[in-house]
Order: structure tokens, then C-alpha cells, then sequence
């Protein structure tokens, strides 16, 4: 699923990014916070995505007890967001780095990644990939294995690939042009070892071997079991130990499809149908591997179901109450994240898309085959620097 540059609700909040930014309702104030000398502290960063002339930005918030969320901190980017675009093109990508950990953030508008020094909270720069790279349409995904960073320009339908070399500076190398079954270009992205597994929004998938960087095809693209009864992934995420791809599917039911890739390749999907939750285009899986996290976008509701990692079987779990403000503060539901690398992740975290852009605050409970999503008493928190939030990041990041 996409928003339109062209759609009245993003061309209202374009406006309300261009003129009215910094009057969102509860806001928090835009105190600036002393950065630590190293990265001690966990941070969830969002990328503000602004769009038009304004420049863009990534805001860094403290991560407290209980998941608490504070002391947001404005890091100016430069370049300009994409104001929108494919849920499934996260457009924040982490880097756990001894010595520099790294926040890769995209800049759809000037076609651009910016990278920030994690430590310092500081913009080391903003990196163009080739001439014809653009994603101001619909924004630029991003995705990183520790040695070279994806970047998915959704406007030219190209994957580019950089090198990541130390103190968090990218290096262009080349891009190809994937394109699915059904004329769709690349939505969603998960690497795991020398495999990147993607989606293309058409109903269907396909995989690459990323060994020497730049992505090769493994020649296996093909259409998702849903794909005949109008269910198109979008999100895919991995397991830790690479036998299986996750994916979430654009739908007007909560659906989650399973491939396994043990071989190397993508094999035929295996497809579960929940509820009439909508959408669920953005897919986590826990850090623990037991949960799937899906946001379903058109209801305002979180979802989680259970994994099996040896058989690759998923059962019903739980649903959310609907989030607070959802059709009045914002509008979408965007890609979860988990605020710890370990167990459940405990609490989740997701960007709303809307006039008051925020980040919803879940908690996680889960034992003996059953499980809760309840939104935290102090969700949503306000980011006070973008009316465009579809992605955001955490660090440490999980560790696959």
C-alpha cells in the first residue's frame, strides 16, 4: 500500500509540514537534550520525512523505563523527505558498530541517505547513489547487512547498492532494476546473511544473492499464494536462523505468508488468515522468534501471532484495541518495531501517519500460548518534527 503525492490527505499534511509544523497538537517541547559522549543509551530515531524545501530531519528520542519515551532531539539532515509513500519501505536502517554506530536515515525528496553518528547525535552527510536514482514519490527504503547498505528508490524503481566504510560514510556502487512478476516494483526488503528477500507489491516475491554486494537474481521470482484471492505482500522479514521469510500482506484481512528459504531460495508460500483486522503490510517478528507483529494499517489495531521456528506454522494470537486518535490525530499505521533485543521485545513501537504524527507505545505480554497488546497509558508520543512519520528505528537494533 502507498499514499499518492496526489491524494488529498497527503497533500493536506504536505501542507500542514510546510506551514504549520511546529504547532501540533500536544507537542512536546523541542527542548534539546546533552548528548552522551557514546551511545550508552537506547534511542529510538525517527526519519521526520519532510518534504518541499523545509529540510528534512531524524529525531532522537531517549528510551526510559518501561519503554518510556523522551528528550526528543532534532538532528537537521539537510536534503528533503519524501512527505509519504510504501509502508513497507522502512526508511531507517541501524548499524551496531563498536565504534560508530550508525543511524542510516533516507531522504526521498533529494534523493539522498543521510548518516548520523549515533554517539554524537551529529549528520556526518548526506550520500547520493547514481544519476537517475529518485525517490520523491514515494520514498527511499533502506536496509544493511554490516558491510553495504540497500537503498530502494521507489520513484526510478532502482536498488542501489553502497559500501559501508568506517565512521558510518557510504560508498556508491551500483543499481539494478527489479521488477515483479506483474509490472510492480520493489516495496519491501530483509537481508540475512548472502540472501536479500523482496516484495514487489504485485502479489509477488523474489530473492537475490548478496554476496559480492550488489544483489543477483536467484532467478525465483513468483507469485505468493495469496496473490490469486488479492493478498500482495508488502513487509517480509526473516528468522534468526535464515530457514524462513515472513511476510505481510496487503489485504482486507490480517494475512501473514511463510516461505521457507533453507535452500538458499524462495519456495512456495504457505498462507494465514486471521481476522478481519485490515491490512497487515508491515511484519516484525520478535526478537525471540515466538511472535509475529503485524500493523494493519486501515484499522488502527496492532496484531500478533505465534511462530513456530521449526515447523514455520503460525497460529492465531491477539489483537489490539484500536489506537488512541486513529481517523482523528492520524491516519495510518506504519512498520512496528520492538524496543528491546531480546524476549518479545517487550514494548512495540509504531509511527502514525497524519496531521499529528506520533509514535504509538504497545505493551507486550505473552505466556502459556496466550498473549496482550495494550497501548501504554502515555501513547502516543508526539514527534514534534514531522506530520510524515511512516519509519523508525531502535538502538541497539535487534541483533538478525
Amino acid at each position: 500500500m502507498r499514499l499518492s503525492p496526489a491524494s488529498p490527505i497527503l497533500s493536506a499534511l504536505t501542507s500542514i509540514a510546510f506551514f504549520g509544523l511546529m504547532a501540533l497538537p500536544g507537542a512536546i517541547a523541542a527542548e534539546k537534550p546533552s548528548v552522551p559522549s557514546t551511545a550508552t543509551t537506547s534511542y529510538l530515531v525517527t526519519n521526520d520525512d519532510l518534504a518541499g524545501q523545509l529540510p528534512s530531519s531524524g529525531t532522537f528520542f531517549a528510551i526510559g523505563t518501561s519503554g518510556a519515551l523522551s528528550n526528543p532531539n532534532r538532528v537537521n539532515l539537510g536534503g528533503s523527505g519524501s512527505g509519504g509513500g510504501y509502508f513497507a519501505a522502512n526508511r531507517v536502517s541501524m548499524l551496531s558498530n563498536t565504534t560508530t554506530p550508525c543511524a542510516y536515515i533516507s531522504l526521498g525528496g533529494s534523493n539522498e541517505v543521510s548518516a548520523v553518528d549515533i554517539n554524537t547525535q551529529q549528520d556526518i552527510g548526506n550520500f547520493p547513489a547514481g544519476s537517475g536514482d529518485s525517490g520523491h514519490d514515494n520514498g527511499v527504503g533502506l536496509a544493511n547487512n554490516g558491510s553495504y547498505l540497500y537503498a530502494n528508490f521507489t520513484s526510478s524503481q532502482t536498488l542501489a547498492t553502497y559500501a559501508i566504510g568506517s565512521g558510518c560514510v557510504l560508498q556508491f556502487l551500483s543499481d539494478i532494476t527489479p521488477i515483479g512478476l506483474h509490472a510492480g516494483n520493489l516495496k519491501g526488503m530483509a537481508l540475512h546473511g548472502n540472501l536479500m528477500v523482496a516484495t514487489f507489491g504485485d502479489g509477488s516475491i523474489g530473492s537475490f544473492n548478496i554476496s559480492a554486494g550488489v544483489p543477483v537474481s536467484n532467478n525465483d521470482l513468483q507469485n505468493a499464494t495469496g496473490y490469486t484471492t488479492s493478498r500482495f505482500p508488502q513487509g517480509v522479514d526473516i528468522t534468526q536462523d535464515g530457514h524462513y521469510a515472513i511476510f505481510g500482506d496487503q489485504s482486507t484481512t490480517d494475512t501473514i505468508e511463510v516461505s521457507d528459504i533453507s535452500s538458499g531460495k524462495l519456495t512456495k508460500t504457505v498462507l494465514y488468515d486471521f481476522s478481519t483486522a485490515g491490512n497487515s503490510s508491515s511484519v516484525l517478528l520478535s526478537p525471540d522468534g515466538t511472535l509475529i507483529y503485524t500493523a494493519n494499517t486501515s484499522t488502527g489495531t496492532v496484531s500478533a501471532a505465534f511462530f513456530n521456528g521449526s515447523t514455520g506454522k503460525v497460529t492465531a494470537g491477539c489483537t489490539s484495541k484500536q489506537l488512541k486518535g486513529f481517523a482523528n490525530n492520524w491516519n495510518f499505521l506504519s512498520s512496528p518495531v520492538a524496543e528491546l533485543p531480546s524476549g518479545t521485545g517487550s514494548v512495540l513501537y509504531l509511527p502514525e501517519f497524519g496531521a499529528s504524527s506520533g509514535i504509538a507505545v504497545v505493551n507486550v505480554t505473552s505466556s502459556g500460548g496466550k498473549c496482550t497488546l495494550t497501548e501504554a497509558a502515555k501513547s502516543p508520543v508526539v514527534d514534534p518534527d514531522s506530520t510524515s512519520l511512516l519509519s523508525i528505528g531502535v538502538y541497539p537494533p535487534r541483533s538478525f
